[in-house]
């Protein structure tokens, strides 16, 4: 989905926000890791489109979870 109001696709939108003001750092120890973001993103897009677009993902990328930010 695309919007101004999010100045890029709602994915990306989600993405960059809950990198750039933490509020996907679930445990609040400074770091995001790939599991934090996955489930931040999933959940606001979901809520931001109205259930119309839900991301995806490998199951492998969560056993390799890691530090992104």
């Amino acid at each position: 989905m695309e919007s101004d109001q999010w100045k890029n696709g709602l994915f990306t939108y989600c993405l960059l926000s809950g990198i750039k003001d933490m509020s996907s750092d679930v445990n609040k120890d400074g770091m995001i890791l790939l599991s934090e973001i996955q489930d931040y993103v999933y959940s606001k897009v979901s809520e931001l489109s109205g259930g119309k677009q839900r991301p995806t993902t490998r199951r492998e990328n969560l056993e390799f979870d890691f530090r992104v930010w």
